[in-house]
C-alpha cells in the first residue's frame, strides 16, 4: 500500500511539472439550485435535477458521484469519466419515499476523483459537492360518499349522513358544509324560503389522511306549489367542487308538493253523505225516493195556493 501511495505521489508531482493549467486533480459539480416535487395523487411524483460535472485539469479523470437525500429517493449516475478541460451534463431523478409532509428538503451531490490520467488518487480526497433544495408541494384531495338521491314531501325534514375523506400531506383542519343548488344552476344563490340547514354539530375534517362522518338536517318548504328539483353539495372550504348538480360532490334532491284533498259535500254517486248519516246502502234508494216525493208535493202545494190567491 505504501508503495502505491509513494508511486502515485511521484506521478502527480511529475504531471504537475509538465502541465501549466492545473497542477493537481480536481472536479467541480454544479446543479440547479432548487426544484419542486409534486406527489399528489395522479401526478408524476418525480422531479428532474440538471447537473454539470467539470474537469478543470489537463488530464482525464474518473469521478465517483454519490447522493445524500434523507426522506427522498434519488437516482443518478454513480461515476463518470471526464476528459481534461471538459464538462459533462447529467441528470438526477428525485422522488418521494412515501407520503412525506410538505416542506423543503436538501439533496447533497458529492463527487470524488478516483483516477487521474489512470493513476488512483481517491486517497488524497480531491472532491467537490453541491446542494439542491427540493420543495415538496402541499396537496389535499377530498371526496364524499353520501346518498345517491333524496326524495321528500314538502314540509318534511330531511336527515342524511355523508362520509367525507381527504388524502393530504399537510396538517390542517377544514370545515365541511352543506350547499343547495337548483337544477341547472352553476352557482349557489340565496336558498329558497323554507330550506334551512338545521344541523346541530359543525363537521370538520382533520388532515393529513382525514375522514369524518357528517350528519345533516335540512328543512323543506311546506307551501310548495310545484315540485322542486336540484341537488345538495357537501364540500370543504378549500375544495372547488366544480359547482353544479353533475359534481362528484353532489347528490340529487327532489321535494314534491303535498296533494290538496277537497272534502265531498252533499250526495255523490257513492252516497258518501248518507253513509256518514248512518243510512245503509240498502236504504239509500228509499231515502232518496222519499226525499224526492216530498219535494214534488211541496212544490205542487205552493203552485196551487199561489193560483187561488
Amino acid at each position: 500500500m505504501d508503495v502505491i501511495f509513494v508511486s502515485s505521489m511521484m506521478l502527480i508531482c511529475c504531471f504537475s511539472t509538465i502541465g501549466s493549467a492545473q497542477i493537481l486533480p480536481e472536479a467541480d459539480v454544479e446543479c440547479e439550485d432548487s426544484v419542486t416535487l409534486d406527489i399528489s395523487p395522479g401526478s408524476v411524483k418525480q422531479a428532474i435535477v440538471n447537473c454539470e460535472l467539470t474537469n478543470p485539469t489537463s488530464g482525464s479523470e474518473s469521478i465517483e458521484i454519490s447522493y445524500q437525500s434523507g426522506n427522498l429517493n434519488v437516482a443518478g449516475p454513480g461515476s463518470m469519466t471526464v476528459g481534461g478541460g471538459e464538462s459533462v451534463d447529467f441528470q438526477i431523478a428525485v422522488a418521494s419515499s412515501g407520503e412525506i409532509p410538505a416542506g423543503m428538503y436538501d439533496i447533497n451531490v458529492s463527487v470524488v476523483v478516483t483516477e487521474w490520467n489512470g493513476v488512483p488518487v481517491s486517497v488524497f480526497g480531491f472532491s467537490d459537492e453541491d446542494v439542491v433544495e427540493v420543495e415538496v408541494l402541499s396537496y389535499t384531495v377530498c371526496s364524499s360518499s353520501g346518498p345517491s338521491a333524496i326524495f321528500a314531501e314538502a314540509g318534511d325534514d330531511v336527515l342524511f349522513s355523508v362520509v367525507y375523506s381527504c388524502d393530504s400531506n399537510e396538517e390542517n383542519s377544514m370545515e365541511v358544509s352543506l350547499h343547495l343548488l337548483e337544477e341547472g344552476s352553476s352557482q349557489e344563490t340565496m336558498w329558497p324560503s323554507g330550506f334551512n340547514d338545521m344541523s346541530v354539530d359543525t363537521c370538520r375534517v382533520e388532515n393529513p389522511m382525514g375522514s369524518v362522518n357528517c350528519d345533516f338536517v335540512l328543512t323543506t318548504p311546506s307551501n310548495l306549489q310545484s315540485k322542486w328539483e336540484g341537488c345538495l353539495i357537501v364540500v370543504d372550504e378549500m375544495t372547488d367542487p366544480i359547482w353544479g348538480c353533475s359534481s362528484e360532490f353532489a347528490f340529487s334532491l327532489t321535494v314534491n308538493e303535498k296533494d290538496t284533498v277537497v272534502p265531498s259535500v252533499g250526495i255523490d254517486v257513492n252516497g258518501t253523505f248518507l253513509e256518514e248519516l248512518g243510512v245503509t246502502a240498502e236504504n239509500q234508494n228509499l231515502v232518496i225516493g222519499g226525499t224526492t216525493g216530498v219535494l214534488i208535493l211541496v212544490a205542487s202545494l205552493y203552485v196551487f195556493f199561489r193560483r187561488k190567491v
